[in-house]
């Protein structure tokens, strides 16, 4: 029996598509910030998690296939601004976020310029009227469902790339490190092909669920997001460590060996 966690968003559907139904795997469904401990406290063996735990310690094991990412605006990792963005001195992140929360102080204080940041939390699912913060992090499908009110957007997928020329790599399969990724890779690779196909029936089937557009969910799976680590997508990540851990933000800059390669881009 695999014990498999994953994100309640509707980005992890195409790459869990057919995981509940198999009698060899026990999927749990949580947020990011709670997968990480789960799965290096032996609770899990793997989880499509947050990309910053590969440059936290203790080190945790990977698979080099399936993952989420953006090259470009992602529509579902933003920042509303009551403030110019250069004139941005408080940040409240979502408390959910693991990856996007560095993500958007490096995209702050290395692309912006910030030096002065004070941080706080922010539920996801509070009023943005109720927050007092010159930028709110939201993540996933409370940003996607977010009315910004007379708050402006920033879309930090297209942030990052207008200043790497790279994709965004927000999450892929950690495993703990004595996982036989061999044996999972082939496990995990088949549900994201399940779920490329079924994207359509998987976006509609969520906007009924949540009262979406199905234009918006179909395109957000569509045009928006990525599913796998190709090259550059492994460019983006090891870029992402570096900048990260310059800013302290996590223990390491480099990217322990895979595991397993399962698949390649599609």
């Amino acid at each position: 029996m695999w014990r498999l966690g994953s994100v309640p968003y509707l980005n992890a559907l195409p790459l869990v598509e057919g995981l509940a139904d198999d009698p060899a795997v026990e999927l749990v469904q949580e947020l990011p910030r709670r997968l990480a401990p789960r799965l290096r406290a032996g609770e899990l063996d793997l989880a499509l998690v947050s990309a910053v735990e590969l440059f936290r310690d203790p080190p945790l094991g990977w698979i080099a296939g399936p993952a989420v990412t953006s090259e470009g605006a992602v529509r579902s990792i933003l920042l509303f601004l009551r403030t110019p963005l250069a004139e941005v001195r408080s940040l409240a992140l979502d408390t959910s976020s693991l990856s996007a929360a560095a993500m958007s102080q490096v995209c702050l204080r290395r692309f912006v310029g910030l030096e002065e940041l004070a941080l706080r939390d922010a539920p996801p699912d509070a009023p943005l009227d109720t927050l007092d913060a010159d930028a709110v992090l939201r993540i996933g499908d409370p940003a996607l469902a977010t009315p910004p009110g007379d708050r402006d957007v920033v879309d930090l997928g297209a942030l990052w790339t207008e200043h790497t020329g790279l994709p965004f790599v927000y999450a892929l399969w950690l495993a703990r490190p004595d996982v036989d990724g061999a044996a999972v890779a082939p496990l995990l690779e088949a549900a994201r092909r399940r779920g490329l196909a079924r994207r359509r029936l998987l976006a509609d089937g969520f906007a009924a669920a949540h009262g979406l557009p199905v234009a918006d969910c179909r395109d957000y799976l569509d045009r928006c997001i990525g599913y796998a680590l190709g090259a550059r997508e492994l460019e983006g990540l090891r870029t992402y460590g570096r900048l990260a851990h310059e800013l302290g933000l996590v223990d390491r800059p480099t990217l322990p060996p895979a595991l397993e390669r399962a698949g390649g881009p599609g």
